[in-house]
């Protein structure tokens, strides 16, 4: 074995910035056509297996996948609470930002902000 394939790969902050952008990239295209942010399809679009993104995401970002994608979306969508009016309901915010449904939000948005979608919104006024 030579030592090129024994030493441990380094991941570098301009890795995580090249995983960054197409993971944006990625999301705003589940964002304008209203489709649902999956990471298998993300892994698709880079056209690796979703076994390799995932574990390279982990190993860069020390974090899975997964994880990572519904972290940005949330943020999203808690700008999209913010910004867009009350008349746009918690389902279409839902869909607008990747989730899907509204169940999968809520269940993201207490998990990061420990406040449901709804409730977030009123603190904004």
């Amino acid at each position: 074995m030579t030592e090129a394939m024994t030493r441990p790969r380094v991941f570098t902050h301009a890795h995580r910035q090249r995983l960054d952008r197409a993971a944006e990239h990625y999301l705003r295209k589940c964002y304008r056509t209203n489709s649902a942010a999956r990471a298998s399809e993300f892994a698709t679009e880079l056209g690796l297996t979703p076994e390799y993104v995932s574990w390279l995401a982990t190993k860069i970002l020390g974090m899975p996948l997964r994880d990572y994608l519904r972290g940005k979306q949330v943020v999203y969508a808690a700008w999209l609470l913010r910004t867009l009016p009350a008349e746009i309901t918690i389902e279409e915010i839902a869909v607008r930002s990747g989730f899907g449904t509204a169940g999968t939000l809520y269940r993201c948005f207490v998990a990061a902000y420990g406040t449901t979608p709804g409730a977030f919104r009123g603190l904004k006024k």
